[in-house]
């Protein structure tokens, strides 16, 4: 393969412009760019689409669980003028809150791939991050700052919002597609990718900071000096400690997924769950998931290598500190964009995009002890279909995505599995 010198703000946007089509003809020189049986069957039955409170125009859904088997779901409102509202709405005993603001009148970044979120620390305790764009930068400047806003009342009142990324001084890339979890009721862990070094070094890094509820913040960690630019991070906390997962990167432009722990308040070094050796000269914009119970954990990802493209995933029983080999859960064209949610006892559902002659599929599985593949179903298809995300609710699973129609028009979905 031929090797193309790009900035990186070209592969970021020939990355993001593939979306879904990339998969069939599925080239990765195309995508160079940026049996316990008391567990019921868990199949297409039981799922059903619900009413979203996010308005027509709503883009990058993110759902989060909380206490009580409710589920926060946040969206972006986009406006004219280049700025959003940052929203969200409280499930709870089969109803949606009133929408309610975290943040507005700010240039939001409406990378799919970089939805914002809101981590319940507490009933009372929340942390809403995001992305977005310097206020004084012009509309086709390459930095994204990442910022954060709490609120100590339930989401009824929010403080400013507090740059997390860096000190607003510095000059920076792209950052961002970050990722939160809670390590008590008022503090969480942030981690980003951070491409400040980018001109100088041609290098994406991994970081992390602890925030609290009151606003503070700790010094910023580096966790990686080398990750893939753009793909999402995902974050847990085990009863071992934390555990992120993100795509890492070598000179060679190897992109397999990286994990690193955090033991006893110590982040240990990366390392490659399983080695996919997946070469690729940009990011595929397709980040790993993972799900725990404390001890027991799931990891989800896309790879491609050979140009042979597959939805992974493995499991550990100590936390993290090891994985046993992957399971194959696509059925041959896999688009990946794959989220992964635990169940009792030992089970778990996994979510992911297929292509099906130019449409995307948006598919899930019941996976039984760890092993046993029962037959994937469809939930929904679409030409433009997003990123899902999903979490534990009250009697099932919550998925939202976001879709647009043939006149790009953004549509937020929700939909709620049935697991019991």
């Amino acid at each position: 393969m031929e090797k193309i010198d790009f900035t990186r703000r070209q592969l970021l946007q020939a990355s993001a412009a593939l979306g879904f089509t990339a998969a069939v003809p599925f080239s990765i020189a195309g995508l160079a760019g940026c049996s316990s049986t008391s567990i019921s069957t868990i199949n297409v039955d039981g799922w059903r689409e619900l009413a979203a409170p996010a308005p027509v125009g709503s883009i990058t859904p993110r759902v989060t669980a909380r206490e009580y088997s409710s589920v926060i779901l946040s969206w972006l409102e986009p406006k004219d003028d280049g700025t959003a509202a940052f929203r969200f709405s409280l499930r709870r005993d089969g109803a949606w809150s009133p929408p309610a603001t975290i943040a507005q009148g700010h240039r939001f970044s409406r990378d799919r791939a970089s939805a914002p979120g809101v981590l319940a620390l507490s009933n009372q305790n929340l942390i809403a991050y995001w992305s977005q764009k310097p206020a004084s930068q012009k509309p086709s400047g390459n930095a994204i700052e990442l910022y954060m806003a709490t609120s100590t009342d339930g989401g009824e009142h929010w403080s400013a919002p507090t740059l997390v990324n860096r000190a607003e001084a510095q000059t920076g890339e792209d950052n961002g597609y970050a990722s939160a979890a809670a390590l008590n009721s008022t503090q969480a862990v942030l981690i980003w990718l951070d491409g400040r070094n980018w001109d100088k070094e041609k290098r994406v890094q991994l970081k992390s900071r602890t925030v609290r509820a009151d606003g503070a913040m700790s010094d910023v960690s580096l966790l990686d000096p080398d990750t893939c630019t753009c793909c999402s991070t995902a974050l847990v906390r085990t009863d071992s400690g934390l555990l992120a997962a993100y795509r890492g990167h070598t000179p060679e432009n190897i992109r397999d997924i990286s994990l690193i722990r955090n033991v006893a308040g110590v982040w240990s070094q990366p390392r490659v769950v399983h080695p996919d050796h997946w070469h690729i000269e940009a990011c595929p914009v397709n980040g790993p998931h993972l799900d725990t119970d404390g001890k027991r954990t799931a990891l989800i990802w896309f790879s491609a290598p050979q140009d042979q493209p597959a939805v992974e995933l493995a499991f550990s029983e100590d936390g993290g500190a090891t994985f046993a080999a992957p399971l194959r859960i696509d059925t041959g064209t896999a688009l990946g964009r794959a989220q992964v949610v635990l169940l009792k006892p030992r089970s778990a559902v996994v979510f992911w995009l297929e292509n099906e002659s130019g449409t995307a599929r948006l598919l899930a599985r019941h996976v039984r002890n760890s092993t046993l593949l029962e037959d994937p179903f469809e939930l929904s298809r679409g030409g433009n279909i997003g990123y899902p995300h999903a979490a534990r609710s009250s009697g099932g699973i919550l998925l939202t995505w976001a879709v647009k129609d043939k006149n790009a028009v953004s549509r937020v979905r929700v939909g709620l599995l049935k697991t019991a």
